[in-house]
C-alpha cells in the first residue's frame, strides 16, 4: 500500500498532544504510540541536543523503526515530536510523500507552560517563542504540502478546521471533532473534549510578566504580523 506521511511540526505545549490524539480516531491514520523520537529503539539518539537543526539523524533507522510500530495497513503514517520543528526540510528528503500540519499557539499561553512547566523566566521562556517563530515561518516558506492550524481555533472552530484539514488530505475527512482527548494541561491531567485552556493560561500571568513576554515579541514584529497574533500583541 503506497503511504502518505502526515507530521505535526509544533512548539512544546501548543496543543500538539490532542491534535494527534484527534486524527488518531480516523480509521485510516496509524499513529505511534509515542513522539517518535522517545521510542526507546531511538531516545538516546533522537534526545540528544534535540533542538540544533545542524545534528543530522540516521534517517534509515529511524524510518525502519518508526515502520515496525506503525499499523501498515493504513494509508496515512502520523508522527509528531516537537522538535521536527527545527529539521522540517530533513523530514520531508526522507519520508515521501510528506504532509505536514503547522501548529502555533497564543504565545503568551505557550510561555505560561514553559515557566510553569519548565521553570524558565519569563524573558527566557519568550526567547524561546520567538525561536520557534521563526522556524514555524522557515517551515512555511520550505514546504510543499503544508497547512497552517492555530490552537485557538481548533479548540473553538474544531468542526471547520477539521473539514479543512480533510479537504486537505482527502484520508482526514473522517477525524471526530468531538472526540475526548487527554494531555497534562494547566488544571492537570484531564481527558475531555477539546476546550480553550488560553484564558486560564494567559490571566494566570502577572501583568509585569507578560509585559516582558510582548516587549519581547515586538522585536520580532515581522514575524509576529505573519501570524494572527500580531493583531493582538503589536
Amino acid at each position: 500500500m503506497p503511504h502518505k506521511y502526515l507530521f505535526i511540526l509544533s512548539p512544546p505545549y501548543s496543543g500538539s498532544t490532542v491534535l494527534w490524539q484527534l486524527l488518531q480516531t480516523s480509521r485510516r491514520v496509524a499513529a505511534l504510540p509515542n513522539e517518535g523520537q522517545k521510542l526507546p529503539e531511538l531516545r538516546d539518539e533522537m534526545r540528544r541536543d534535540p533542538w540544533n537543526p545542524a545534528r543530522e539523524f540516521p534517517w534509515a533507522r529511524i524510518s525502519e523503526v518508526w515502520h515496525s510500530y506503525w499499523d501498515l495497513t493504513k494509508p496515512v503514517l502520523l508522527e509528531k515530536s516537537p522538535p521536527h520543528l527545527c529539521r522540517a526540510e530533513q523530514l520531508d528528503a526522507h519520508f515521501s510523500p510528506a504532509w505536514h500540519i503547522l501548529l502555533l499557539r497564543d504565545p503568551l499561553a505557550t510561555c505560561e507552560g514553559l515557566h510553569r512547566r519548565n521553570n524558565l523566566d519569563w524573558p527566557e521562556a519568550a526567547e524561546r517563542w520567538c525561536k520557534w517563530l521563526k522556524l514555524h515561518v522557515q517551515a512555511r516558506q520550505q514546504l510543499p504540502r503544508h497547512t497552517v492550524v492555530y490552537y485557538e481555533d481548533l479548540v473553538k472552530n474544531t468542526t471547520a478546521v477539521l473539514d479543512q484539514l480533510g479537504q486537505w488530505l482527502t484520508e482526514l475527512d473522517d477525524v471526530i471533532a468531538d472526540a475526548a482527548v487527554e494531555a497534562h494541561a494547566v488544571d492537570g491531567q484531564q481527558r475531555r473534549p477539546l476546550v480553550d485552556l488560553n484564558p486560564m493560561k494567559i490571566d494566570a500571568i502577572a501583568p509585569e510578566h507578560r509585559d516582558q513576554v510582548v516587549a519581547r515579541l515586538r522585536r520580532d514584529a515581522a514575524l509576529l504580523e505573519q501570524t494572527p497574533y500580531g493583531a493582538r500583541y503589536l
